[in-house]
Parts: structure tokens; C-alpha cells; sequence
């Protein structure tokens, strides 16, 4: 019996952190860790750093800025910051627990830092965020950030669609799409939308192909952070038609994994 590689889905996990740096550097300087964001129940979160060991790090003043973005689907706050300085011996503070009214809400953290040392014009300032949620009311679980779903989907012999499942309840703001095949740059004709309380649904159709065709689709989208910082996160996909549009598909089938980046991939074998 013939096989066909079918559908292929991957799971996009959105980088949840981000770094940014503003620094003139002295020797010797360096910036305390944002090591964890652990959710410890449905509305609260321990965040804790780390500072370098006194035999690298000779800074003698260092100023620590913690800031919690809230989201809850189209809900939002921001938190006044939470503000330390510390010195050289004094250094006792590494960890810090924030209650929330929420349950199972996103948040943001952001840690900043200002490394310095006395009657020195160097320093070394960043900022490190860290994108969690708290855990489900029951406490029960302590789910990761949602995912973007991306697959292939309706494949016939001369068309298939690729689609974008958006959970709706991330902090993201989408603001583009693109599908393009590899083989002839045709670009996917854009779908109405269409979503639920969950999720929306994307979906760009491809038409006029060849049947048991290779055809490798360049799919990416474009979404901002924190309302200020765009991302675009870019994925390959690989789809064959299939050989007629008459062909019915019976018996059983394999469902094979296969976790590479944190993308997962659907092999279906009839």
C-alpha cells in the first residue's frame, strides 16, 4: 500500500525571553541573573537572581528594578515597580514572591539591573523578561504559555491549506501572516477567519497543484511584545498532494513523533 506523508503540524513555542543590554563595561562588572519565574499556585509567582560570585563581580553598587506585566485575554495591567540597591557586602536579597488577584493569568517579568562601581563611568545596565502564568484554579497544574499551532490541512491532489491556530488568550498582538510556496513563490490565498473562545483560525489556500507533489511552504507571522517590540518567527513545512480527488484513504495507520526544536511533526502512513 502506498505512503503518504499527510499533514504536518509543529507546535511554535514563542521565545519567552528577552535580553537587552545598554552598557559600557569596566572589567569586572557584571549583572545579576533573572535565574527563575516559578508559578506557586493559581495567583502568585516567585522570580529569583542571582548575583556573580564577589571573586568576578567587583561592582560596589547595583540597583535592581522588577516590573509584572499582567494579561488576561484582552485585560492588562501593569504593576508599579519593585525597586532594590544593594552593595558589595550587602547582598541577602535574591528572591522575591508576588500575589495577584488573577487565576491562570500571563504575566510579563521584567528584572532590571544597574551594575556600577564608585568614581568609575562604566557601567553595565540590562533588562532580562521572562514571559509565565500562574497555575489553574484547582492548583492542580502549572500549564506553559500557550502555543501557535501551524499545519497543513484539506490536502487533495491539486490544493491543500495551511493554518495558523492562534490561542486567543496569549499576550501577543498578531499583526502579520504570510504563506509562500518554495517551488513557484505562489503565495496562499487568505481564508475568513475563524475563531471560537479558544482559539482563531487563520487559514491560507493553495490551488491549481500538481498530485503526488513534494511542495515545501515558507510560513511565517509577525506579532509585537509588550506593545513596543516586534518578533517574527518563520517555519518551513513540507507537504505531498495527494494522488487523486477521488481517492479514499482506509485501514490503519502509524503516528510517528519527532521532537526537533520544540516543533513537533505528524507522520501518517497508511
Amino acid at each position: 500500500m502506498d505512503n503518504y506523508w499527510y499533514s504536518s503540524h509543529i507546535f511554535l513555542i514563542f521565545i519567552s525571553t528577552i535580553t537587552l543590554c545598554y552598557c559600557q563595561i569596566a572589567p569586572y562588572i557584571t549583572e545579576p541573573k533573572l535565574a527563575f519565574v516559578i508559578p506557586i499556585n493559581s495567583t502568585a509567582l516567585t522570580l529569583t537572581w542571582q548575583f556573580a560570585d564577589l571573586s568576578v563581580d567587583r561592582s560596589d553598587l547595583i540597583q535592581i528594578s522588577i516590573i509584572f506585566y499582567e494579561y488576561y485575554y484582552s485585560y492588562n495591567k501593569t504593576y508599579p515597580s519593585i525597586d532594590y540597591t544593594f552593595t558589595s557586602t550587602n547582598k541577602t536579597i535574591t528572591n522575591l514572591t508576588k500575589n495577584f488577584e488573577l487565576v491562570n493569568a500571563y504575566y510579563y517579568v521584567c528584572c532590571s539591573s544597574n551594575s556600577s562601581i564608585t568614581n568609575v563611568t562604566q557601567y553595565l545596565f540590562v533588562t532580562n523578561c521572562i514571559l509565565t502564568r500562574t497555575c489553574l484554579r484547582s492548583n492542580a497544574a502549572c500549564p506553559s504559555p500557550s502555543n501557535v499551532l501551524i499545519s497543513s490541512t484539506n490536502i487533495q491532489s491539486n490544493s491543500f491549506l495551511i493554518s495558523f491556530l492562534w490561542p486567543n488568550d496569549l499576550p501577543y498582538t498578531p499583526v502579520s501572516f504570510t504563506t509562500q510556496l518554495i517551488n513557484t513563490n505562489q503565495t496562499g490565498n487568505a481564508l475568513s477567519l475563524i475563531q471560537n473562545t479558544t482559539y482563531t483560525n487563520r487559514s491560507y489556500q493553495f490551488t491549481g497543484l500538481q498530485s503526488r507533489m513534494t511542495y515545501t511552504i515558507n510560513t511565517s507571522f509577525t506579532y509585537t511584545i509588550l506593545n513596543s517590540m516586534t518578533k517574527t518567527n518563520t517555519t518551513i513545512l513540507t507537504v505531498i498532494t495527494s494522488c487523486s480527488l477521488k481517492l479514499v484513504y482506509t485501514g490503519d495507520f502509524l503516528i510517528s513523533f519527532f521532537f526537533v526544536l520544540g516543533d513537533l511533526v505528524y507522520n501518517i502512513f497508511l
